[in-house]
């Protein structure tokens, strides 16, 4: 009787249980900003010191950024969805550890982290284990898995 019981609570477990899945892929996880390349003019700028994180779970994207690798409890939320190669980021708000979120209406707050409009859309250039090349309009953001 005891044995089916344990049966019986194993399969009960077992149907209820569900993963989860988000369908990003490789996307999915904690990214650093490593390199910036300017198209226009071919400037290369290393980003690795300035310690910008940009980490994808879900359908959320948030931009971290840290002071001498202390973080700094604020940061960027974005929705995003990535068909077909290209990433496209909307709805971003600055969000605050302490205090209530607010949304991002001036443009020169993104511009720091490589985005230059409230809905930007990138072209994924290559998205594997360890690595990431986003393209814009202006910029080749470059990114290693963290």
């Amino acid at each position: 009787m005891r044995k089916i019981l344990y049966l019986l609570a194993f399969g009960v477990m077992a149907v209820s249980c569900e993963l989860e899945t988000s369908g990003n892929g490789e996307l999915d996880g904690y990214w650093q900003m490593s390199q910036v390349d300017t198209l226009a003019t071919g400037g290369i700028a290393d980003t690795r010191e300035s310690l910008i994180y940009w980490a994808v779970q879900g359908n959320l994207l948030q931009i971290r950024y840290s002071e001498n690798n202390v973080y700094l409890g604020e940061g960027l939320l974005f929705r995003f969805e990535n068909k077909k190669s290209l990433l496209t980021l909307s709805s971003p708000v600055v969000h605050h550890l302490y205090e209530t979120d607010e949304p991002v209406d001036d443009v020169e707050i993104l511009k720091p982290y490589g985005i230059y409009h409230l809905e930007e859309t990138f072209t994924v250039e290559q998205l594997d284990k360890t690595s990431m090349v986003l393209t814009n309009d202006m910029l080749r953001l470059h990114f290693r898995k963290y």
